[in-house]
This record gives structure tokens, C-alpha cells and sequence, in this order.
């Protein structure tokens, strides 16, 4: 119980202060106001700044804007591809109906065309 009112019974001894130190241990709580200016050089790097930050965010704004153009552009062009791709295998396909041998055949019987062997040769490589 006797170190309950040990921090109450100890007091700040008194040192010698000079004026300016004991009137700022006096008054604790007075806040200086004191605002200081700011440099040419400091307001100019603080422009610069501001406004290199301003043209990023205006830059940054247009590259999405163009982005978002250039990948619906890339869509367009991609189902376009995807289009021709089903026209080019359509085509081959016809072309390969046409080329069949059965109606070539059909074509030369009606035309009255006929295949002789002696006249067909195999060269090979």
C-alpha cells in the first residue's frame, strides 16, 4: 500500500532554467503559429508537379479510351477472319465435290468422252 502514493509524492525539483527555457517549461501548451513561406523553387517544383501529374492522368484517360478502340477493332477483325475461314472451307469443299473422279466421269460419258488407258501415263519423280 505504500507504493500506491509513491508516484504522488514525487515532485519535480526546480533547476535553473535560463528566462527563454523556464517560460517555455511554464507554459506547455502555447503553440507558435509560425508559418513559413514557401520558395520560388518550392512553388515551382510544386506546379510542376502538379501539372505533370494532370497531363498523366489526362494521357492515361485517352491510352484507355484508345485501348477500348483498338480492342473492338480486334473483335471486328477476329469475326471477320472467323467468317472468310468458314467461306475459304466451304469453297474447298465445292471444289473438291467438283474434282471427284465419279463426276468427271459422268461428265465425259455425257459428252461422249472416254478414258483410254494407253493414253494415260505415271510420272513419277
Amino acid at each position: 500500500m505504500a507504493q500506491n502514493n509513491l508516484a504522488n509524492s514525487v515532485y519535480a525539483t526546480p533547476g535553473y532554467y535560463s528566462a527563454g527555457e523556464q517560460q517555455k517549461q511554464q507554459n506547455p501548451e502555447v503553440k507558435s503559429n509560425v508559418r513559413l513561406g514557401m520558395s520560388k523553387f518550392e512553388k515551382t517544383v510544386v506546379i510542376l508537379g502538379c501539372s505533370l501529374v494532370f497531363f498523366l492522368m489526362v494521357g492515361l484517360v485517352g491510352e484507355k479510351i484508345s485501348l477500348g478502340n483498338h480492342a473492338t477493332e480486334l473483335q471486328v477483325t477476329t469475326n471477320l477472319l472467323g467468317k472468310v475461314k468458314d467461306d475459304n472451307s466451304t469453297l474447298k469443299q465445292e471444289v473438291s465435290e467438283l474434282q471427284s473422279g465419279n463426276r468427271l466421269q459422268k461428265i465425259a460419258k455425257q459428252a461422249d468422252l472416254s478414258l483410254s488407258n494407253k493414253n494415260v501415263r505415271n510420272v513419277s519423280k
